[in-house]
């Protein structure tokens, strides 16, 4: 019976279902659906990555544990109903940035979510944060739906508003070799502004200015002159390159107002 209940739904292209829906559908007793949900799952025909919500997992995805991280986000966030984006290294993937591929898809979220969903192969790390109002984002088309991806300029502020899950600098500073030329630098500086992170700008263009990218070294010139005449002016304070290691005892790049307090190199 369970078993052609999921037949049916991927028939009729449906991905998910509650478990109120089957009751319904099944008209089965709470007990009896319990039971076969849990068939189900043994099985790995599904998953349920919150309480109440089931998505089925077809016999190609069944190895891994899961759909791909991809179809399994936009199902999640409308069942949630909460707002989100992709950000940080698994953002930066969408934008041709794919030296440095996280082994968790990382989304950042409205919603207060205690753990990280894992699911096989298929891991989902998930970052809190309070508003996402305003924050600018792309759609990318997946076969659940819409995918909500952070736009480079948001990617290039949360790297380092979030340095910590996005690896060390070097990381950082391989993501925004190949990043560059999606990055506009003037939505750049007015996304700094808005959001009150001005001083990942004098991170980022410390950083640019060091390293080589892949492509249109021009662009990337362009990005370091607009960024240098915008903080050329400002009395910005300094700050550590790394926010989360100490200060004390390192030399000071005074056009950017950094703290050089660790090392870095691209890995391209």
């Amino acid at each position: 019976m369970f078993t052609e209940y999921l037949e049916q739904l991927r028939y009729k292209g449906k991905r998910y279902f509650t478990s109120e829906k089957i009751r319904c559908d099944l008209k089965l007793s709470d007990d009896a659906a319990k039971s076969g949900l849990y068939r189900l799952k043994k099985d790995k025909k599904i998953i349920s990555p919150v309480n109440g919500l089931y998505v089925v997992v077809p016999p190609e995805h069944r190895p891994y544990g899961s759909i791909p991280a991809e179809e399994l986000v936009p199902i999640i966030m409308r069942h949630l109903k909460a707002d989100y984006y992709v950000g940080l290294l698994s953002a930066g993937l969408f934008f041709g940035a794919t030296h440095q591929k996280p082994a968790r898809f990382q989304v950042v979220t409205n919603k207060r979510i205690k753990h990280s969903l894992e699911f096989g192969d298929v891991v989902i790390e998930l970052i809190y944060k309070n508003s996402l109002d305003g924050l600018p984002t792309q759609d990318f088309v997946v076969s659940t739906g819409y995918l909500k991806v952070a736009t480079p300029e948001l990617i290039a502020i949360d790297l380092f508003k979030y340095s910590k899950r996005a690896g060390d600098i070097s990381h950082i500073a391989t993501v925004l070799s190949e990043l560059s030329p999606s990055i506009d630098e003037n939505k750049l500086i007015a996304l700094a502004e808005k959001l009150e992170e001005v001083c990942q700008i004098q991170r980022l263009g410390f950083i640019l200015e060091k390293i080589n990218v892949l492509e249109d070294e021009e662009k990337k010139e362009k990005i370091v002159r607009t960024l240098a005449k915008y903080l050329k002016n400002s009395n910005r304070p300094y700050v550590a390159l790394a926010p989360y290691m100490s200060r004390v005892g390192h030399p000071k790049c005074k056009k950017w107002k950094i703290v050089e307090n660790t090392d870095f190199e691209s890995d391209l």
